[in-house]
This record gives C-alpha cells, structure tokens and sequence, in this order.
C-alpha cells in the first residue's frame, strides 16, 4: 500500500517536472523544426531515385549466371573483410605505439 502511495507520488512528481522541461524547452524546439529542413521528403526522393536505378539495372545483374554471382559476392566478401582486418590491425598498432610512448606505466 505505502509502496504504491509512493511510486504514484514519485510518477506524479517526474510528469510535473517533464511538462515543465517542456514547457522552456518549447521555444527551442519550435526553432529547431522552422530552421531545419524536413529531412523526411530528400530521403524519399533518394530513395525513389535508387528504387528506379536498381529496377532499370536488374535485367543486367539477371543475365549472369547464379553460381557466377555467388562467386563474384564470395570474392568481394572475402576481399571487403581482408581489407577491414588489415586496416584495423595497422590502427591498431598505431595506437599500441602511441600509448608505449606515453609511458603511463
């Protein structure tokens, strides 16, 4: 019972404080949606841009043969994963010499 009394009391309490967070933050955040652009309509346009690329490109990806797409995709997995091993591994030997050189220790 007390329990509950409180956990309603701290749940009043937080919705209070939030509608007064609100409330400051309300010039702000109108300020905010009329100084930026809306995002939503140049993400649909790319999107469409990309959807009639691929769709006037996949006659050309259907001409070759599955087992040599499979291959191509192996390749280039292998190749893309080799490249990330090598790049992380340099970075980080960079970053192992730069803390010998600090000398924390």
């Amino acid at each position: 019972m007390i329990g509950k009394l409180i956990t309603m009391f701290f749940n009043f309490l937080l919705t209070i404080i939030m509608t007064i967070v609100q409330l400051i933050c309300l010039p702000l955040n109108a300020l905010f949606e009329n100084v930026f652009p809306d995002f939503s309509s140049k993400l649909e346009s790319i999107n469409s841009g990309l959807t009639v690329a691929y769709s006037s490109l996949s006659w050309a990806i259907s001409i070759i043969p599955p087992m040599v797409r499979e291959v191509l995709i192996f390749i280039f997995t292998i190749e893309l994963s080799m490249l990330a091993i090598m790049k992380s591994t340099h970075l980080t030997a960079k970053v192992w010499n730069i803390l010998q050189k600090l000398k924390f220790w």
